[in-house]
């Protein structure tokens, strides 16, 4: 008898559910398939976008490295004609060295300021 009863019990809320086939409620499967359709173009204008971001900065690294090729060609040309240029530099060799010696590059020491008979 308790099982009866406890069975009665609750299967009485269960009746008041309703079985959906009358109901005036909207249809969930047609709520679905519009989110399902809102959510799918959301994504292709999401995916068009990442594509063009993709297309620029891949454009943009290509011009880096361009300019960074260009930049470093242009220091070493400039620090070549700098240093064939200085007072102290290279000088052409069709011109004699003044005095009868060589001139110095700064960092470097030549032949002649070396003296061997002086070192001890």
């Amino acid at each position: 008898m308790k099982h009866l009863i406890l069975l009665i019990c609750l299967l009485t809320p269960l009746t008041t559910v309703k079985a959906g086939w009358f109901s005036k409620d909207p249809d969930p499967l047609d709520e679905a398939k519009e989110k399902i359709t809102h959510l799918e173009t959301q994504l292709s204008a999401q995916s068009i976008t990442l594509n063009r971001w993709q297309i620029t900065s891949g454009a943009l690294g290509i011009g880096c490295l361009t300019l960074l090729i260009i930049g470093t060609a242009l220091g070493a040309k400039t620090r070549h004609h700098y240093e064939s240029t200085r007072r102290l530099g290279r000088t052409p060799t069709s011109t004699p060295p003044l005095n009868g010696r060589k001139p110095t590059i700064l960092g470097k020491t030549a032949e002649d300021n070396v003296h061997s008979t002086l070192a001890a």
